[in-house]
């Protein structure tokens, strides 16, 4: 395809999408080069790794998939769905990890809003059955689009972590950029582009449990539901309460969250709750929670009722998405 431009990684400094890739990484990620364990470097160290962590444990920059098909590398386009910024494949079995990148960071636990958490999980669960992708798949660990093989490091002291990764896999992969693709996407301008229209509304329905953000979704909002009414607030005992449930809730799904996941849940969750006037602080924060959710994703309301008015005048769905500029899928499920 056209559209479609490899890239020598080791030119990546003068590719702007891979630019951004490196600055959005965690200031030090988990990385490496062998499966089944991780070491924690700092990004500069960590770029000359194999497999690297592309978003911080509580901030949510860019979403990957997993796809394990021979046409992996086109499987947005086979599903007409958006170009990803970024495509890793593997030239032995042609699987690929595939990246979106997201115009405005979700976070993940902790004073994350749960609205926009779950909004995220729910168009990453989306994305993914409509790519193919693996559902288990968390993106925690990717094939580094910035890897080059001669240039890797020595393994030192490492971490051991799920990657969740297949075995097998040859040592190099390849890296390819989309020409067409923009810099970035908003949450709604991907939900608009799959099937969602069996959610009346995307933001209050629970996500698949057993499935990328769904699961940090979950635990987090089962946590934190425990830690509000424990009589002692301090971090050291919420956090020691929490640690004693987590595992069970984690253990739940069909693929466990990694350690280092569920441990940064329960720390932004004791933090948040050991604060001075808890009470007061939960109560300004669900406004502020509020707030943040319109300014994200904004206020539809006048939309809706444009919508609900020009169907009554007989203007098809699609005419009325040209319209208001917005998704046919977005107008379909607005007339529901």
């Amino acid at each position: 395809m056209e559209y479609l431009k490899q890239i020598n990684p080791q030119h990546w400094q003068d590719v702007p999408v891979l630019r951004q890739f490196v600055d959005d990484l965690p200031k030090s990620p988990y990385c490496t080069n062998s499966k089944g364990f991780t070491c924690i470097r700092n990004k500069k160290n960590a770029i000359r790794h194999r497999y690297i962590q592309p978003n911080h444990p509580s901030i949510c920059k860019w979403l990957w998939f997993d796809v394990d098909d021979v046409d992996a590398m086109y499987s947005w386009s086979n599903a007409n769905l958006p170009p990803p910024q970024i495509i890793v494949k593997n030239p032995d079995n042609q699987h690929a990890h595939l990246g979106y990148r997201i115009a405005t960071p979700v976070g993940v636990g902790g004073r994350s809003s749960i609205k926009a958490m779950r909004y995220l999980a729910n168009v990453q669960r989306a994305l993914a059955e409509a790519l193919g992708a693996d559902k288990g798949y968390s993106g925690n660990l990717i094939k580094n689009p910035c890897y080059i093989k001669d240039n890797a490091p020595t393994p030192k002291k490492t971490h051991w972590l799920n990657n969740n990764e297949d075995e097998g896999e040859r040592d190099e992969h390849e890296t390819y950029i989309l020409r067409g693709a923009p810099s970035s996407y908003t949450l709604a301008e991907l939900a608009d582009k799959i099937d969602l229209n069996e959610l009346s509304d995307a933001v209050n329905i629970e996500p698949a449990n057993d499935s990328g953000y769904g699961r940090n979704c979950t635990l987090f909002d089962e946590l934190r539901h425990i830690a509000y009414k424990l009589p002692d607030k301090s971090y050291r005992a919420v956090e020691s309460h929490l640690k004693a449930i987590a595992d069970d809730i984690n253990n739940r799904f069909d693929v466990p969250l990694p350690y280092n996941e569920v441990k940064h849940i329960i720390k932004s969750i004791a933090r948040y709750c050991s604060k001075k006037n808890f009470t007061e602080s939960h109560k300004a924060f669900s406004e502020l929670q509020r707030e943040r959710v319109q300014r994200r994703w904004g206020d539809n309301t006048d939309k809706r009722e444009q919508a609900k008015k020009l169907k009554g005048e007989g203007l098809s769905c699609r005419k009325i998405a040209e319209r208001l500029n917005v998704g046919k899928s977005t107008v379909s499920r607005w007339l529901k």
